[in-house]
């Protein structure tokens, strides 16, 4: 039997202790002790907990926000890491080594899983890698609260062929692929409504709502679920826009009487689910304009910024779908970066009748130019303008560059209150501004269902490689947006060190037959190395 295959069975005699890379307190230097995991005592597991050994774990820029702000991060609630450390890491796979009495007929040794990061437990949030600790250790406890959620186990098995870098990555990914299926609500539905007209007929239709003139006397502190102003007015909108409570939706119904800009908080829009809604003379008219939630088929659409881990995994998806765009244009400000993607998707944008272009500042004479050139390679405007890059000028430019009745995803994560300018007329003419933060078990369901059915290669996200010791090192990369990919670290293989796959033939020669044409990591080059170094 080989290493591999040995390996796979988990079925070896488990250490005293294990390596994990906890965290004491904010900073790089409070990740591990002097730059080194800790070393922790692997104890039997509890009645309510299952052991498991971390295979594979993939490095996230959210663990970057965890180092910068530590115990004051919000998903750790003020959490004293300096006596009580938690451990980074959910982008995780894992296999079951070991199980406490009450699971002993629901798991077994060496069954394969992912791990849904997001885990509720009685209402409240335990999120693996933050509150419970992750992923980025040799091993982890997983209790109750993962194993009988709110939403019931939140480990997804695992298929025994799937590769362990390519399900630890359906986490990342996603994230993306939630962000095209969001199910906002197209109607008036909501219990607190303020309707911004006094006109009989306006008025019969939302009895319940409350009625102000356009001069907005006595409307109110709110917050309000549904806002519903006909013929809007950048004054309008931007007074009553704060107005919004959380999933809130504004309805601007018919043209703007005068033009100007409104300012949002596109932080709220991603982190709060606010929509801001036109793109008709009725409300009927905006529901049946607002129902798309994913990119146009046979459509134009602009990434911009999007030469970092997880734009690359946005581009990927535009090309590798089916009935998607037919032309895929994308921005950065590295021209390295993109040259990655080019290598990456070339082929494949090629194969499917893809248009597919990538521009960079560096390319032309001025800023100016550049967007002058973008608009000229869609003279009607983008149907998806997707924003990977957390500055609100973007937003502002992503809407300028939209078609009507086009989507602007504003994936990159802008705080709550962060403003933007956007033309008033642009949303009456349907532009939908949208975005979201996290995933739920559902999306990730379908992304592993993606991978091992073989429709989405998720190994092409890997831009580098390393064991556990080389994590440290790997979280500084994250930082500095070193690799255009994912980084992947092989916990199990200590002392591994790092290394951008471009590398790997020179420092790991078994490998190099075993990557992809483009020189992707693959499931082949993954069990070659597991052999070697286990």
């Amino acid at each position: 039997m080989s290493t591999l295959e040995k390996y796979r069975k988990a079925d070896a005699s488990l250490p005293k202790e294990y390596r994990a890379w906890q965290v004491f307190g904010a900073g790089l230097e409070n990740v591990g002790r002097d730059g080194k995991p800790v070393a922790v005592e692997l104890r039997e597991p509890k009645d309510d907990e299952v052991l498991v050994r971390v295979d594979v774990l993939g490095l996230c820029l959210s663990d970057m926000k965890i180092i910068a702000q530590g115990g004051n991060h919000p998903r750790l609630r003020g959490r004293d890491l300096a006596n009580d450390p938690t451990v980074l890491g959910h982008e995780c796979a894992c296999t079951v080594v070991k199980i406490g009495k009450k699971w002993q007929d629901q798991f077994s040794v060496g069954q394969r899983f992912i791990v849904q990061a997001d885990i509720y437990y009685k209402g409240v949030g335990y999120a693996f890698g933050y509150m419970i600790p992750g992923g980025l250790a040799e091993y982890a406890y997983l209790d109750e609260r993962a194993l009988a959620g709110d939403e019931g186990c939140y480990l997804l098995p695992v298929r025994p062929d799937t590769g362990y870098s390519q399900s630890a990555l359906a986490e990342p990914w996603a994230c993306v692929e939630m962000s095209y299926c969001l199910e906002d609500r197209l109607e008036p539905t909501g219990a607190r409504q303020l309707l911004v007209s006094e006109e009989p007929l306006w008025k019969e239709c939302f009895p319940k709502a409350m009625c102000v003139s356009r001069n907005l006397e006595g409307v109110g502190e709110g917050p309000y679920d549904d806002i519903i102003i006909p013929n809007p007015t950048p004054a309008i909108v931007t007074a009553l826009a704060p107005k919004l409570d959380k999933k809130g939706v504004m309805f601007l119904v018919g043209e703007a009487v005068e033009s100007g800009m409104v300012t949002l908080d596109v932080g709220a829009i991603h982190y709060q689910d606010k929509r801001f809604l036109g793109g008709g003379d009725s409300l009927e008219a905006i529901e049946e304009a607002n129902r798309r939630n994913d990119l146009k088929p046979g459509g134009c659409a602009l990434f911009i910024g999007a030469g970092g881990p997880m734009g690359q995994m946005h581009v990927q998806r535009a090309i590798e779908k089916a009935n998607g765009p037919a032309k895929v244009v994308v921005t950065d400000l590295d021209r390295g970066r993109l040259d990655h993607l080019v290598a990456r998707f070339g082929g494949m944008a090629k194969a499917k009748g893809v248009e597919y272009i990538t521009l960079a500042p560096s390319e032309f004479a001025s800023p100016d130019a550049m967007n002058a050139h973008i608009r000229k390679l869609a003279p009607n405007g983008y149907d998806d303008v997707v924003v990977l890059a957390p500055v609100p000028a973007l937003v502002t430019q992503a809407v300028g560059f939209a078609a009507d009745f086009g989507f602007v995803n504003v994936f990159a994560g802008l705080g709550i209150g962060t403003t933007a300018s956007i033309p008033l007329e642009a949303l009456c003419r349907g532009i939908k501004i949208i975005g979201c933060s996290g995933s739920r078990i559902s999306d990730l369901r379908r992304v592993l269902e993606l991978v091992e059915a073989g429709e989405l290669d998720s190994n092409r996200s890997v831009a580098a490689i390393g064991g556990l010791k080389a994590a440290h090192a790997g979280l500084k990369a994250v930082k500095d947006a070193k690799y255009p990919g994912k980084t992947i670290i092989y916990t199990q293989i200590p002392d591994l060190p790092l290394m951008p796959l471009e590398d790997v033939p020179e420092r790991i020669p078994e490998l190099k037959d075993k990557l992809s044409p483009e020189g992707a990591w693959t499931k082949e080059a993954e069990a070659a190395l597991l052999e070697k170094y286990l």
